[in-house]
């Protein structure tokens, strides 16, 4: 017997947020309440929140059949329209679909998330991929001339220095030759707030590159790097610039946030070793309090609209919070793992959960090819909204990402 709970057609008897509602949390939980008791079965194809026409992904509990709980899977965006919808294929138990269509709206907290300029990217792309830096070398007085003016970025932009400074300097040996080479990492800091302030998020890219190397004429080229990796640099700037802004404004009108340390790491070419130092050996902040890492490597070629994301397997939280993230609507791939092939591995090794960002190889990878008018800088601005997105999810997200594996279950590059 279906009972009288499950008869007749349904309809929506209450709402929350209720429509037109403004100044909604973030992290909100939506509940809506039906006449009778549903079909269970109708409801995940029926009840949808959106923003336009992109479908947000929530998970769907219904409580004694009638009420309806949205829970989004991470944060939603700040000062964002969203609308909640719910299809006629809807039924009771009895089998009777909703008569009609509904829908309401109501916008979140705070201002919507900025998007990064694309002046600010092409100005410090054609800095650091300037023939002047001459490649900026691993190790080289060019590589240091870079992360001066990236130094400097960081406080024109209003970063903070974290402990140790924005000049994190560091000798290694070179995992290609041999031999001891000086470096240095450039961080910078923008501070969290509340219950959440003690926690951290590492945004990072290297910004060193090959230098000069002899070519097949016998000449010196200089290898100027300008996707690999002087666009995951300044991608990477111009989101703590953005980023740093956001905050100052009080977009983000919650009281706990985490901490963001945005980093530029050294010598990557030799073998990783700007940001296994920082990683393993020097920490400006406790790995342990690291909840996540965003790695941007390769991010200037976006083809096809088609953005490679590496770290699904460290943490189960990522697939549904990139999708989410994604406004600009790109392809998101996940391609084949790679073990060591740039600076996530370090912190991946640590026990942190990461997501690494690239748009792939090409045939200029390592060559005096790759120059800044090979760049898609609209496509570059797009892979930084969806980063920004992340970063902003993640900083004020009450539970951070839950890591899959621990530092001990891989082991250091060789």
């Amino acid at each position: 017997m279906l009972g009288t709970g499950g008869a007749g057609i349904p309809t929506i008897g209450s709402v929350f947020p209720e429509n037109g509602a403004t100044d909604v949390s973030v992290l909100t939980t939506l509940r809506v309440k039906f006449s009778v008791e549903l079909d269970h079965t109708s409801v995940p194809e029926a009840v949808s929140l959106r923003v336009g026409s992109r479908e947000i992904r929530t998970k769907m509990i219904l409580h004694d059949l009638k009420v309806l709980h949205l829970e989004p899977t991470d944060p939603l965006d700040f000062g964002t329209t969203y609308r909640v919808i719910v299809e006629t294929s809807l039924r009771s138990r009895s089998g009777k679909p909703l008569s009609e269509q509904q829908s309401w709206d109501f916008t979140t907290e705070g201002t919507p998330p900025p998007s990064p300029a694309q002046d600010s990217l092409e100005a410090n792309l054609e800095a650091l991929a300037h023939d002047s830096m001459m490649g900026r070398g691993s190790g080289t007085g060019e590589e240091y001339l870079a992360a001066t003016y990236l130094r400097d970025r960081f406080n024109a932009y209003g970063l903070n220095p974290p402990p140790g400074g924005h000049l994190q300097s560091f000798q290694a040996l070179s995992r290609k030759t041999d031999s001891l080479l000086s470096s240095q990492n450039v961080l910078g800091v923008v501070p969290g707030s509340g219950d959440l302030a003690d926690e951290w998020l590492v945004v990072g890219a290297h910004y060193d590159h090959i230098g000069l190397r002899e070519q097949a004429d016998g000449t010196m080229g200089i290898n100027n790097g300008a996707d690999d990796n002087g666009s995951g640099t300044v991608l990477m700037l111009e989101m703590a610039r953005v980023f740093k802004a956001y905050v100052a404004a009080g977009g983000m009108p919650t009281p706990h946030r985490r901490s963001v340390l945005f980093a530029a790491f050294g010598a990557e070419e030799e073998g990783l070793l700007g940001s296994c130092h920082y990683a393993f050996q020097s920490p400006s902040v406790p790995i342990s309090t690291t909840r996540a890492m965003l790695n941007f490597d390769m991010v200037g070629r976006l083809r096809d609209r088609v953005l490679l994301l590496r770290g699904f397997e460290s943490s189960n939280e990522w697939a549904n919070m990139v999708v989410n993230a994604n406004s600009p609507g790109l392809i998101l791939f996940d391609p084949l793992p790679c073990e060591y092939c740039s600076d996530f591995a370090c912190f991946r090794d640590q026990g942190v959960p990461y997501l690494f960002f690239s748009t792939g190889g090409h045939q200029q990878y390592h060559s005096p090819a790759d120059d800044v008018e090979r760049i898609n800088f609209t496509g570059l601005r797009e892979v930084g909204e969806v980063g920004l997105r992340v970063v902003i999810r993640l900083a004020v997200m009450p539970e951070a990402p839950t890591p899959l594996w621990g530092g001990d279950q891989i082991g250091r590059p060789g």
